[in-house]
């Protein structure tokens, strides 16, 4: 049967790729950037846990504006020379190219630099679906002067469609083909449903443990949600297939689903309260508070009668991302 197109007409997903993809990139790290910048990877010295500098990087930020559609994280890793080095680390998740892409990276880098005199690492992570659009260096000249800027890109739709193969088990590689599929079927509610179904049914044939089962399924989930009538659907059919299979991994499901609709209640009303007495907020400031925990929620809905103006709340939510860490 034909879908309604009334009904899948702009019918966007409410999906979170920024929220997926900074809780992604904190808790898998180290596989992702093996998988999308092997070389860097391999001057890692893994033994020594990576240091997130949330805050200096927002003083950068700030300063030249942030939007919706880019994740940005700025890492301290030590090198297996024994050397500290700083890793900026930038997903761009948007539907159109950017003008001047190159320029806004390499004025990141050279703020880092600038402010914190720290040789910075640039890392690209491409997940759009333009796949002419390969933005990869920053070069200016003029007469005998010259400046220019390199800097790695991993162009996700390239990987999944001709390099990663079907059977590719690693998580950094499961969270690409989400995001592709995510981006392909928005506004296609049925047709996300099928990609979801086809990237998760996948996943009970390559190998994995339940535990690992679970951490795959919960940011493909978070990253390609559905309508309420489709998610329920989904939910029994999985249910159905790990019965008939008799391997019980998803078990938390309903506990998911559970968790993220509290937080989500949650996120809404401490905006309202913050709103009644700031006015209207920043989107950035509003996707922040979205993206919290419900028990990060709790703690900001306690500390909301001691704010005094906006910049208090970014100054708590700086303080309580560096203290999650």
């Amino acid at each position: 049967m034909m879908a309604d197109p009334k009904q899948e007409k702009g019918a966007e997903q409410d999906s979170d790729y920024d929220g997926a993809w900074k809780d992604a990139l904190r808790l898998h790290f180290r596989g992702i950037l093996e998988k999308y910048f092997p070389a860097v990877a391999a001057t890692i010295d893994w033994g020594v846990d990576p240091q997130w500098h949330d805050k200096e990087l927002s003083q950068v930020l700030a300063q030249a504006g942030h939007r919706a559609g880019r994740v940005d994280l700025l890492v301290r890793v030590r090198l297996l020379t024994g050397e500290d080095q700083w890793i900026f680390l930038h997903v761009e998740v948007q539907s159109t190219r950017e003008t001047d892409f190159e320029v806004r990276v390499a004025r990141y880098n050279g703020g880092l630099f600038w402010i914190f005199k720290q040789r910075v690492v640039s890392l690209v992570v491409l997940a759009d679906l333009d796949e002419r659009w390969r933005p990869c260096e920053d070069v200016f000249r003029l007469a005998d002067f010259e400046t220019r800027m390199r800097f790695p890109v991993c162009k996700l739709i390239d990987q999944v469609d001709h390099h990663w193969g079907e059977d590719e088990p690693s998580l950094a590689v499961q969270v690409a083909r989400a995001q592709i599929a995510a981006l392909r079927t928005a506004g296609n509610p049925s047709g996300r449903y099928r990609a979801k179904w086809q990237l998760v049914r996948n996943l009970f044939e390559l190998g994995y443990n339940a535990d690992e089962l679970r951490e795959i399924f919960r940011l493909i989930d978070w990253m390609m949600r559905l309508p309420e009538d489709l998610s329920l659907k989904f939910e029994q059919e999985l249910t159905a297939l790990e019965e008939s299979l008799n391997m019980p991994y998803i078990t938390s499901v309903e506990r998911i689903a559970e968790a993220r609709g509290k937080a989500e209640g949650g996120a809404a009303v401490v905006l309202k309260m913050l709103a009644s007495l700031f006015g209207s907020l920043p989107a950035g400031l509003q996707q922040r508070v979205r993206q919290m925990p419900i028990e990060g929620l709790e703690a900001l809905a306690g500390a909301v009668p001691r704010f005094r103006s906006m910049e208090d709340i970014q100054v708590w939510l700086d303080s309580h991302e560096a203290s999650s860490q």
